[in-house]
């Protein structure tokens, strides 16, 4: 079924969560007492329903009604399914806690998904807690089925999820020590808190398995946390660590370069998206676009269709970047077709240019080279107790941690060489 999410910032809950915060237990056993709660089960289920509101500070949290729903216990440290959440949130609705859409279905095969939010009184008590999380699991392992649903399964540890478990927990821990906050542009006044995040990597079940039938975790593993949702251009400039302000700075051209790196051992010199058809200077936003859906396509066809709709998404958008993207797209439109313009870009970089077209397999390899090399040099920033933040192939650090990040990103290798030669 398709469901319709009509708050888009609206979070999916998270089974992972625990924490050793006294003042959370102590929250919990009130709560448990005023609700009329009897079962141990409950109350797990409570402090876990408590984790996720504050964790995501007063947005929606999606939640499934379906008590037939099994969770795996890898990914469920407080053990509480979703009878006990669905026993717990009918309780916090029915003493004002929270306030709780009822999902329900929808003709044509949609349907709206339920939700949960703090009420302000609730979330006067949540607010001041310090949470201190402790994470059931930090590498997370998703199936995507065919009928497009994506689902967590359980594996079997191998050296290299083993590693990346040690490493997230590390870093968590040292994120878990700095004070990260998004504040005007004066700097002068917090606007939001974002502290106590879980950073997972999630990677994605492609079926190739090791000499020994474990899997090889070599699709996806990216992660997401609040910062990642912050609107770069408006947002992101304004988060302080420490009190510090702080700079971006990514890899240019991650994915293309990615590729280089893995096949020819060296990046691509000069712009990979500088590009013109027939004399015709083509915008660099417009050729990003059409490589990175070739990417994760497997015909021309597919990919000018997605490309299109990538860009007439835009057309109702109120943000003057992506206005001025769709004329762009507009005005090229009507003198080259994208068909073209992919088969110049393909041209360009002939070394690589078997690895586009090939669907979303090779493109999910690509993504997971790409999370490795990001989480290499977080490695390193930890190790020297330098907190980073990541989204996607940048970082955010204080500004006064700039050169170091700057030598770690030229400096820091694939972690996993038996990945590259699987990519190749």
């Amino acid at each position: 079924m398709a469901f319709i999410i009509k708050d888009p910032d609206a979070k999916n809950f998270n089974y992972t969560l625990d924490s050793s915060s006294a003042e959370l237990t102590a929250l919990v056993d009130n709560l448990f007492e005023e609700t009329n709660l009897n079962r141990q089960v409950h109350k797990r289920g409570l402090k876990l329903v408590l984790l996720n509101l504050i964790l995501y500070k007063g947005s929606k949290v999606l939640i499934s009604r379906d008590n037939n729903s099994k969770k795996l216990a890898r990914y469920n440290a407080l053990d509480a399914g979703v009878t006990a959440i669905n026993t717990v949130t009918d309780a916090l609705e029915k003493s004002e806690c929270i306030h709780c859409i009822t999902g329900k279905n929808l003709p044509y095969g949609n349907g709206i998904r339920s939700s949960i939010q703090a009420t302000d009184s609730l979330n006067t008590l949540l607010k001041p807690i310090n949470l201190q999380l402790a994470h059931s699991e930090l590498v997370l392992f998703r199936e995507d089925k065919e009928d497009g649903s994506k689902e967590l399964i359980d594996y079997t540890d191998n050296p290299r999820t083993i590693r990346i478990r040690e490493e997230l927990t590390a870093y968590n821990e040292l994120l878990g020590s700095v004070n990260i906050e998004l504040r005007e542009q004066s700097g002068l006044t917090v606007l939001k808190d974002l502290n106590h995040q879980v950073v997972q990597r999630k990677f994605i079940d492609n079926g190739e398995l090791d000499i020994q039938g474990r899997p090889l975790f070599n699709s996806g593993g990216r992660s997401n946390s609040a910062w990642m949702s912050l609107s770069g251009s408006d947002e992101r400039p304004n988060i302080f660590i420490d009190g510090q302000p702080t700079l971006e700075l990514d890899y240019e051209a991650s994915a293309i370069n990615v590729i280089y790196r893995a096949l020819t051992g060296v990046v691509y010199i000069g712009d990979p998206y500088s590009l013109s058809v027939c004399g015709i200077e083509i915008p660099r936003h417009f050729v990003k676009a059409v490589a990175t859906v070739s990417l994760n396509s497997d015909g021309v066809k597919g990919t000018s269709v997605s490309v299109g709709s990538e860009y007439k998404d835009l057309k109702t958008s109120l943000k003057v970047a992506d206005q001025k993207e769709y004329s762009d797209y507009q005005r090229i439109m009507r003198k080259v077709k994208i068909m073209d313009i992919l088969e110049a870009f393909l041209t360009k970089h002939y070394p690589i240019r078997h690895m586009f077209l090939r669907g979303t397999e090779v493109g999910n390899k690509v993504q997971c080279l790409e999370s490795d090399l990001v989480f290499a040099v977080v490695n390193e920033l930890t190790k020297r107790s330098i907190p980073t933040l990541t989204v996607h192939d940048s970082f955010i650090v204080k500004a006064s941690d700039k050169d170091i990040l700057e030598k770690l990103m030229t400096t820091t290798g694939f972690p996993d060489q038996d990945l590259v030669k699987g990519l190749i």
